[in-house]
């Protein structure tokens, strides 16, 4: 059992720096996570999310242009209603619209909600699904109405919640672990210490954008008080890690086609990281003493440069100052001469 040691100056969690000083922690913790990668031998691959190129639009007959512009205001309701299939950023954009200050996605808390709603206590909850055709017609009945609070909550069962949940996180556009990061997450199996792997995942974390990250987190403390209550649902840590780790580590464009065997050890290797991601969160949302202390060093420096460089402008403008004013005096003399 991994524990943060204890520190007189306390532990600084991921929330409590200012975002310039943040900025900096994220480029320590990548230079970090590449040395710790180089060392053990494995290979951190860095992707970025592929743009798709759209062909270029046929020129339009004027008929066809006034039908579109007349149809702008429909393909907009649309776009603003939507919630399955959407990126975290434009999700929260349009929610922050209804709720400010919004950091995780309203139908994703509205979702976990329902489902503790029906007590976690329910023997198989996570694992049962529930009914493909209700599960369809849920989502299309949500994209409808959701955002006008017309929808009928009651109607939705546990499991089909838990359900929604789960494809929710499987069908981002972009994958909650990031397009960045994620073959960095799934590599995690292959450091040979679990020491070696908690550092890599807390630095992972730590590289996470925003919104991917608060809505993870929300997640991971949700299983967490699922897996509280395992000795009645029967949900152990390893078990919620087993149900949910496909939805967040198997990326279908990232896919690789492979063997049986080959897909089988993978998918026990992401339920540990999975594991490890729930049991060990508290300290996975912290940021490393070193990596605070290299910060305080370059805010120490970079203050101590412009308190230089603010001395030196200070002085030249005082020499300035003086210079005008001899030149002021001479040039009166001259006059009344």
């Amino acid at each position: 059992s991994f524990r943060l040691p204890k520190d007189k100056t306390g532990t600084t969690k991921i929330g409590d720096l200012a975002p310039q000083d943040m900025k900096k922690v994220c480029h320590l913790a990548l230079i970090e996570l590449t040395a710790l990668y180089d060392v053990l031998g494995v290979e951190l691959k860095q992707l970025k999310a592929v743009k798709i190129k759209t062909k270029e639009k046929p020129r339009m007959e004027i008929i066809e242009l006034l039908w579109l512009m007349k149809m702008k205001k429909f393909y907009f309701s649309i776009a603003d209603s939507g919630l399955f299939c959407v990126p975290l950023t434009v999700l929260l954009e349009q929610d922050q619209k209804k709720v400010p200050g919004t950091r995780i996605p309203l139908i994703f808390q509205k979702l976990i909600s329902r489902i503790e709603e029906g007590g976690l206590e329910t023997e198989g909850l996570l694992r049962i699904p529930g009914a493909a055709i209700r599960i369809k017609n849920l989502c299309q009945e949500l994209e409808a109405k959701f955002y006008e609070g017309t929808f009928n909550w009651e109607s939705v069962k546990q499991h089909d919640a838990a359900s929604l949940l789960k494809l929710f996180i499987r069908e981002l556009p972009q994958p909650l672990l990031s397009v960045e990061y994620l073959k960095a997450f799934q590599a995690v199996q292959n450091l040979p210490t679990k020491k070696q792997q908690l550092q890599a995942l807390n630095l992972l974390v730590i590289l996470l954008p925003d919104a991917n990250r608060d809505t993870l987190k929300a997640l991971l403390e949700f299983l967490q008080r699922v897996v509280d209550n395992k000795e009645k649902n029967k949900m152990t840590v390893m078990n919620v890690a087993m149900v949910m780790a496909p939805n967040l580590f198997m990326y279908h464009t990232l896919g690789l086609k492979s063997s049986e065997q080959r897909e089988f050890v993978m998918a026990a290797g992401i339920a540990h990281i999975m594991h490890l991601l729930i049991k060990y969160q508290k300290l996975l949302w912290t940021i490393p003493k070193f990596i605070v202390n290299q910060v305080r060093k370059q805010n120490t420096e970079n203050h101590r440069k412009d308190k230089k460089a603010m001395k030196k402008l200070l002085k030249k403008m005082a020499y300035d100052r003086e210079k005008y004013e001899k030149q002021d005096k001479s040039a009166n003399d001259v006059r009344k001469t």
